[in-house]
């Protein structure tokens, strides 16, 4: 191949090895200049230039304007916040701070496999290993009904109560009360809901409603529930039933104010008729005491006793009028007021 077909020459000079110096495009025989096989068409006009030391910097992530600091810089940064993220979920995960009053349930890959208790404690990373709180030291009260609504159960003597109460109660247990009563306190509700309504059954609606029998119905479905929890093995412990509330249903206010009213006056006039009568009664036993005692004088001295009572009965007569004329054939009075001695009588 002569000088003038080599594509990488050109007459007139060139590089040695014939290679195509840098600022000149190679021509044919002809005088037009040779297409480089290693180029696009839209390039092959155009003069390469070598890189300049900005293009190599900004190639690398050294720097330049407008581009956030290059993709370099923008990989450091993710790598920051994903190393960031990684070491809070270590952190959250591993590591628990449990208060006086709290116990935690430690599951490895779904299974039970311990109890924490208060301070710090590790574990191995979610989701191989799963922390469950729940406080035991503190005691809940679940109040029923849960909204002010009306609670009607029926009583001994067929009447309908509206009753509400509230139960307290704390966990002594937390794996069984997580793993053998699932429904928590939902079931706790539904049971003392049935207890109470089996036990308003035994008694009659004015034992209720009047409160004398009410600490005896606390204390009967407090051991109920008590019995029914130990046999469920629900590791809750209670602390007492309280009754808040009892009264007659809503639609039968009127009667039973109307029963109020006429209760209020039965018991009125009930006690004025005590008060009447142990009035009277001290009264006559007071009189029989004096007729005993002057009946014992009587039996000494008739006659003297005889003249001591005319004599008692008519200064008790005569005791009230102002003035008393005596005369030749008795006494006359003359009432207050009139001067005529001749009116008064004799």
């Amino acid at each position: 191949m002569s000088r003038g077909d080599n594509p990488w020459g050109r007459e007139g000079g060139g590089t040695e090895g014939g290679k195509p110096d840098g600022d000149a495009a190679p021509e044919s025989g002809t005088g037009e200049p040779v297409r480089n096989p290693w180029l696009n068409p839209d390039e092959a006009g155009t003069p390469r230039r070598s890189a300049s030391i900005e293009d190599i910097m900004r190639g690398r992530g050294g720097g330049g304007d407008g581009d956030g600091g290059g993709p370099l810089a923008r990989m450091k940064l993710g790598s920051w916040l994903a190393l960031g993220l990684v070491s809070a979920w270590l952190l959250t995960s591993t590591v628990h701070f449990l208060a006086g009053d709290e116990r935690a349930l430690v599951t490895t890959l779904g299974r039970y496999s311990g109890t924490f208790g208060p301070g710090v404690n590790f574990t191995m990373p979610w989701p191989i290993q799963a922390v469950d709180r729940q406080m035991v030291g503190k005691e809940t009260t679940t109040t029923l009904p849960d909204k002010e609504t009306e609670t009607l159960m029926p009583t001994r003597d067929g009447e309908l109560v509206n009753l509400s109460f509230l139960v307290r109660w704390r966990v002594g247990d937390l794996r069984a009360y997580r793993y053998n009563l699932p429904q928590g306190e939902a079931a706790l509700r539904r049971l003392a809901d049935a207890q109470m309504r089996a036990a308003v059954a035994e008694f009659d609606y004015a034992e209720i409603t009047g409160g004398r029998r009410q600490g005896e119905l606390q204390q009967r479905v407090a051991g109920r529930m008590q019995r029914v929890l130990d046999a469920w093995k629900s590791g809750i412990v209670l602390s007492g039933v309280e009754v808040t509330r009892t009264g007659h249903p809503a639609k039968l206010n009127d009667t039973f104010e109307a029963i109020a009213k006429a209760t209020a006056g039965a018991r009125k006039n009930r006690e004025n008729a005590f008060a009447w009568r142990a009035e009277h009664l001290a009264q006559a036993r007071a009189e029989a005491r004096d007729f005993q005692l002057i009946y014992g004088e009587y039996k000494l001295a008739p006659q003297v006793t005889r003249q001591r009572m005319y004599y008692e009965t008519m200064a008790r007569v005569l005791k009230n009028n102002d003035k008393v004329i005596l005369g030749g054939s008795g006494a006359a009075t003359v009432p207050p007021g009139d001067p005529d001695p001749a009116k008064g009588g004799r």
